[in-house]
């Protein structure tokens, strides 16, 4: 009887220990990437020259448009990695254009990295502004 019903507690416990489901591996964590609609604004190439609306070391986000000096570019795609989303823009305009793929990055001192090839350009957030077009950045960052 007793070879039973040590047999029987093993089972149960066999039982038991199926019906837990493993836990799920997490997902790599963002690292310091904008929040939705975090990227909408005005930045610039120089803190200084901020308040200068023909500057041309400028760049304007919004929504899922990025405004560069004499290029204008739709956000075509966005993946999120690691510590950084790759974003494929569609460009209009020279001397940009046509499809691009930059890296950007954010950091809580409102520094804006965009690096594409092995170019990194580091931009200042001179104002942040509410999106006027679509954000198809902003979801997925």
């Amino acid at each position: 009887m007793k070879p039973l019903l040590a047999l029987a507690a093993v089972a149960t416990l066999g039982l038991v220990a199926c019906d837990q489901v493993a836990p799920t591996t997490p997902e790599p964590t963002p690292g310091p990437i904008a929040q939705s609609s975090a990227l909408n604004g005005t930045y610039n190439l120089l803190e200084s020259n901020c308040g200068d609306p023909a500057s041309d070391k400028s760049l304007v986000i919004d929504g899922n448009k990025f405004l560069f000096p004499g290029a204008t570019c739709t956000v075509a795609n966005a993946e999120q990695q690691v510590n950084r989303t790759r974003v494929t823009l569609s460009c209009e305009g020279s001397p940009a254009g046509g499809n691009r793929v930059v890296d950007l990055q954010t950091r809580p001192d409102g520094i804006l990295r965009l690096t594409e090839d092995s170019t990194t350009l580091t931009y200042h957030q001179c104002m942040k502004a509410t999106a006027s077009t679509d954000s198809l950045v902003g979801q997925t960052m």
